[in-house]
C-alpha cells in the first residue's frame, strides 16, 4: 500500500473512531444523568407515598380508602402505587400486567430498595419500603414507567449514526485534501530519485520549509551531488585512460619507427663509412632499449592507477637533452629531406622527470616533422623568461588537426 494511502485511512480511522467514541460517551452521560434523575425523583416519591400513609392511616379496615386518598394528592400521570399487606396485594390504583417481586425481599434490616422491569418495550422503575403500623406490616410500593430515558437514548444513537456518516463523507473529503498536501513533497521527492536513477543526474529536490521531508530533501540533494562528482570523476578517469592508452600507442611507435627508419638507412647504403655506421647503430639500439622500457612502463601502469605515476624530477641539461633528441631523429628527417636547428641557451638547466619530458619532446617533434613541407627546417628554441623556461618547437607546414 502506498503511504499517502496509509496516512489517508490511518487519519480517517483515527478521526472516525475518536467522534464515534466521544458521541457514545457523550450520550451515555447524559442518559445516566437522566436515569440517576429518575432514581432520586422515584426514591422520594416512595418516601413521600410512606410519610402520607403513615400520617393518614388510622386503622386496618380502611387501608384502601386511606391509599386511595393519598395517591389522589401524589400520583403523577402513568404512576402505579401499591400496598402490600402479609397476606398479599391490599391496594392498587392501576391495573398492570407488570408485577414486581421487591416487596418480598424487603426486611427489617434492608426496609427499601428499587428495581426495573421491562414489559412490552416499556421499562418501570419501582420502589419499595417496608411500613410497621400498630404492628402491622405494610409494603408501599410506587411503579414509574421511564421508558422515555431509553428511547431518548436509541433516539440519540440513531441521530449520531446520520451524523457520523455525513461526517465520514466529509472527513473522507478533507483528509484526502489534508493528506494530498502532506504527501506532495514525498511525491516530489520520490519522482526525483526516479528521475536520477533514470539517468538524470542533474534532478534535485526541491527543499521547503524545515521540516523532516525538507531535511530528507536536503540529504538527497547531497547524495546527489556527490554521485554527480564521483561519476563525472570516474568519466574523466576513463577519458584519461583512454587518452593515456592512444598517447602510449604512438608512444609505442616512436622507438619502432625510429628503428625502422635506422636500419631502412644503414642497409640502404652500405658505403655508409664505419665510424657513421656506428653511430646510427648505437642509435637504433638505444631505440630499441627505450621500446623495451616503454612496454615496461606500460605494464607497471596497467597494474596501478594513473594517479598513482610518481614523477621522478632532477636536474637536467635542456641544451644538451633537446641536442639529443634532433640527433636521434636525424633518420626519421632524412625521410623528408628536413633539417632541425637547436637554439638553446648554453647550459641552461631545469627540474623535471627526464624521462617524461623526454617523451614529451619526442612527441612534439615527431608531430612537427609529421605536419612539415618536404626540404624545410624545423627550429628547436628554449629561452629563460622571467624564471620560466620557454621552449618553442617551429615547422612549415599544414595546421596540426585536433
Amino acid at each position: 500500500m502506498k503511504f499517502f494511502w496509509k496516512i489517508y485511512f490511518s487519519f480517517t480511522t483515527l478521526f472516525l473512531v475518536s467522534f464515534g467514541l466521544f458521541g457514545i460517551w457523550m450520550i451515555q452521560i447524559n442518559f445516566e444523568k437522566s436515569y440517576q434523575k429518575v432514581l432520586e425523583e422515584g426514591e422520594q416519591d416512595n418516601r413521600m407515598f410512606q410519610m402520607a400513609f403513615e400520617m393518614s392511616y388510622q386503622n386496618d379496615g380502611i387501608i384502601s380508602v386511606t391509599a386511595s386518598s393519598v395517591v389522589q394528592n401524589l400520583a403523577g400521570t402513568g404512576d402505579i402505587y401499591r400496598i402490600y399487606g402479609s397476606d398479599g396485594l391490599i391496594y392498587q390504583n392501576q391495573e398492570t400486567g407488570a408485577e414486581s417481586p421487591l416487596w418480598i425481599q424487603l426486611t427489617e434490616e434492608s426496609p427499601s430498595g428499587y428495581t426495573l422491569i421491562r414489559e412490552n418495550k416499556r421499562t418501570w422503575l419501582v420502589y419499595a419500603c417496608r411500613s410497621v403500623l400498630n404492628n402491622n406490616i405494610y409494603y408501599l410500593e410506587n411503579m414509574k414507567d421511564i421508558s422515555d430515558i431509553y428511547l431518548d437514548r436509541e433516539s440519540y444513537y440513531d441521530w449520531y449514526t446520520v451524523v457520523v456518516l455525513i461526517l465520514t463523507v466529509i472527513t473522507a473529503v478533507l483528509v484526502y485534501l489534508v493528506t494530498h498536501i502532506l504527501t506532495h513533497s514525498i511525491h516530489e521527492l520520490s519522482s526525483t530519485a526516479r528521475d536520477f536513477t533514470g539517468g538524470d543526474y542533474g534532478a534535485r529536490a526541491r527543499e521547503q520549509g524545515s521540516d523532516e521531508i525538507a531535511g530528507l530533501a536536503h540529504d538527497f540533494n547531497e547524495m546527489a551531488d556527490t554521485i554527480s562528482e564521483k561519476m563525472q570523476e570516474l568519466e574523466e578517469q576513463a577519458r584519461r585512460q583512454e587518452d593515456f592508452t592512444a598517447s602510449f600507442a604512438h608512444e609505442l611507435k616512436t622507438p619502432l619507427t625510429s628503428i625502422v627508419a635506422y636500419l631502412s638507412m644503414l642497409e640502404s647504403h652500405p658505403e655508409m663509412p664505419e665510424e657513421e655506421r656506428a653511430k646510427y647503430t648505437h642509435i637504433a639500439l638505444e631505440k630499441s632499449l627505450r621500446l623495451g622500457e616503454l612496454i615496461n612502463e606500460f605494464f607497471d601502469i596497467t597494474r596501478y592507477n594513473l594517479q598513482q605515476i610518481e614523477l621522478e624530477p632532477i636536474e637536467i641539461n635542456l641544451s644538451f637533452m633537446l641536442e639529443q633528441l634532433a640527433d636521434e631523429l636525424y633518420g626519421v628527417l632524412q625521410e623528408k629531406r628536413l633539417s632541425c636547428r637547436v637554439n638553446v641557451e648554453e647550459n641552461l638547466v631545469v627540474y623535471g622527470d627526464p624521462d617524461k619530458l623526454a617523451r614529451v619532446f619526442d612527441n612534439i617533434l615527431r608531430n612537427a616533422i609529421a605536419y612539415c613541407y618536404e626540404d624545410t627546417s624545423i627550429e628547436i628554441e628554449a629561452q629563460e623568461t622571467g624564471g620560466k623556461v620557454e621552449i618553442t618547437f617551429t615547422n612549415r607546414g599544414d595546421r596540426i588537426p585536433g
